[in-house]
């Protein structure tokens, strides 16, 4: 099967079985029955990317289980190995290789981090591969996966809301809300997500009227976060955005709100997880 055909295939069928439909993948022909499509999934099971990996995982196993009991796609079944990258950049890449090279899948879902895209999208590119960005939010994803290359990258899709739409999304809905004046911005400097989405934000705000009283630098590796937020709530904000992800913007939200302070949090897809509604 071509590949590029089996991505189109595959990327109407997920969403088929998303939305709940009963009908199968593969049109009304069986004209693969007896094969099998083989894709791979490179996945944060664990570490920072942890409180979303899974999610990803979950779902589509079970989209696979629905689209085989349905017809598979053409006939054809679905076989999907999933590997834990442990939302460790170099491991990403090596596990998306090995998928690639070695387990001959014909298509990959992933990585779950912005951060390990940016090894693993030039890398299915360069082997012709199709990838289907499932969680990945951040700049440069697509389609200029081989950033500062201008060339369009023809075999990386995305299914997930970007930060460039979520992140002014939000801070229009809250101004349009909530008319806020003033805001800080916490940002991990040394995390590529965190960094553009604290771009997006700047790059935003004063069309809403909001000044942005500081913007506080910390690192993602910072285990206590209680000067930065210190610094946050001092200043008063009506808002402190936080674009970080994993457990940092909980632990900002806890930390702030122990400290008395009771304005709004806004963020972008790093919120985008029960586990860090929970936590917070």
């Amino acid at each position: 099967m071509n590949r590029m055909r089996v991505a189109t295939w595959l990327v109407a069928a997920f969403l088929v079985a998303a939305c709940g439909s009963s009908g199968g993948g593969g049109g009304g022909t069986n004209s693969y029955s007896g094969k099998t499509i083989k894709l791979g999934a490179v996945l944060s099971i664990t570490g920072a990317g942890g409180v979303y990996g899974p999610q990803s995982r979950d779902g589509a196993m079970l989209a696979v289980k629905q689209i085989n009991a349905s017809g598979g796609v053409n006939g054809a079944k679905i076989e999907l190995t999933v590997e834990d990258d442990a939302s460790d950049k170099a491991q990403s890449a090596q596990k998306a290789q090995t998928l690639i090279q070695s387990n001959q899948v014909m298509a990959v879902l992933g990585p779950t981090l912005s951060n390990s895209a940016v090894a693993v999208h030039p890398l299915a590119e360069s082997l012709k591969t199709p990838i289907l960005a499932v969680s990945t939010t951040g700049i440069h994803i697509v389609p200029d996966c081989k950033f500062p290359e201008t060339t369009a990258c023809k075999y990386v899709f995305r299914d997930s809301l970007g930060e460039e739409t979520a992140i002014p999304d939000n801070i229009k809905a809250y101004a349009d809300d909530s008319h806020p004046k003033t805001g800080v911005l916490l940002v991990a400097q040394d995390d590529k997500f965190s960094s553009d989405g604290g771009k997006i934000v700047q790059a935003t705000v004063g069309t809403y009227n909001i000044q942005l009283l500081k913007t506080i630098p910390f690192s993602k590796n910072d285990a206590d976060l209680s000067p930065y937020v210190t610094q946050a709530v001092q200043l008063k904000p009506d808002v402190i955005f936080i674009t970080s992800l994993g457990g940092i913007p909980a632990k900002i939200m806890s930390g702030a709100r122990n400290q008395g302070w009771q304005g709004q949090f806004l963020g972008g897809n790093g919120f985008n997880t029960a586990t860090v509604s929970k936590q917070a």
